[in-house]
């Protein structure tokens, strides 16, 4: 299939307003002819007009209460492709990462790429990486198991107790449309307290979105969730974070396959969870002091080479990276 003249780029806008933005995105609203948006604040959507001189149209005009949210998402996605259809250059920006709990950028870009146009999607920063910042964990670290809520109790996902579980959308359970005060999250509460038990602590997180507004992480028994108050807080944009309760042994044949359970011990494993921030436990211990100790003495390993490249090949690549039609053109060459 021949690729026709239209091109579709789905963007991120991030969660936190403006900073979140990547100069790939910028680049993007700057060069994009056409421009559509769904973002959660005034201020990104009036810098999105700022930096554009293209149309831009505010997606979130499609959806409404009493409308089923997949009736929204196909709407916004014809709506796009009408304008692909017409062959110009556009871009989609949502909220967040574009590729997480969005649905209609997946559906947009497998349409225009089934009708034989350019399509393609640039990352964001999306609310779990905010998170992993500001919960300061790392996901590599007895591992991460992410899913939405509605899918958790639809499906009966595992939730494990030995890794990290991240829940998203938990205000809007069960609900398919816009009226979020609809939620079963009891239903979830009740999930949650079977896996983990009524005592053990959750963080209610909710990523600041103004600079001048303040992240929150605050920290519940699951039992407290059951209170109206505290409830009442878990809305549409909150995720919920749970530290792992336990820890699984280490393997013991796979250990000896790998050198023995010495060759498996890492230097985060001293990283424990305090709520709702993490702490090391014996920072300075023996070994770490015998490693500190060589600093003053370490000189380069062999090979080492630094980075450098010329002003001309630097100017070059950041323009590449930065100018997507300079981009185009240099790929027709």
């Amino acid at each position: 299939m021949s690729i026709k003249r239209g091109t579709l780029t789905i963007a991120g806008s991030g969660i936190s307003s403006v900073s979140h933005i990547t100069l790939g995105t910028l680049s993007y609203i700057k060069g994009s002819n056409k421009i559509f948006y769904f973002v959660c604040d005034p201020v990104i959507e009036a810098f999105i007009h700022d930096n554009s001189t293209a149309d831009c149209f505010d997606l979130s005009v499609f959806y409404d209460n009493n409308k089923g949210r997949y009736d929204s998402y196909i709407q916004v996605c014809e709506v796009v492709l009408k304008d692909v259809r017409a062959g110009r250059d556009v871009l989609g920006v949502f909220y967040g990462h574009p590729g997480a709990f969005v649905s209609p950028s997946h559906r947009t870009i497998a349409v225009a790429r089934q009708e034989g146009y350019e399509a393609k999607m640039l990352p964001g920063i999306s609310a779990g990486d905010y998170m992993f910042a500001d919960l300061e964990f790392d996901p590599a670290l007895s591992g991460c198991n992410t899913c939405e809520a509605t899918e958790i109790l639809l499906r009966d996902k595992p939730l494990g107790p030995s890794v990290q579980n991240i829940i998203w959308q938990v205000g809007s359970v069960c609900v398919v449309d816009m009226e979020f005060s609809k939620s079963k999250f009891h239903l979830l509460v009740d999930r949650l307290e079977k896996d983990f038990g009524p005592d053990y602590k959750v963080v209610h997180y909710i990523g600041a979105v103004l600079p001048q507004s303040t992240t929150i992480m605050d920290t519940f028994t699951i039992a407290d969730l059951r209170k109206g108050d505290i409830a009442k807080q878990f809305n549409t944009v909150l995720t919920l974070y749970i530290p792992p309760r336990d820890e699984r042994p280490v393997h013991s044949g796979m250990a000896e396959t790998f050198g023995g359970p010495a060759a498996l011990v890492k230097p985060d494993t001293s990283v424990k969870w305090a709520g709702p921030k993490l702490n090391i436990v014996s920072a300075y211990g023996p070994h770490d002091r015998d490693v500190i100790a060589q600093i003053d003495t370490h000189v380069a390993p062999e090979g080492y080479k630094t980075l450098h490249t010329s002003a001309a090949m630097k100017k070059f690549m950041t323009d590449l990276a930065l100018k997507p039609k300079f981009l185009e053109e240099y790929k027709l060459i």
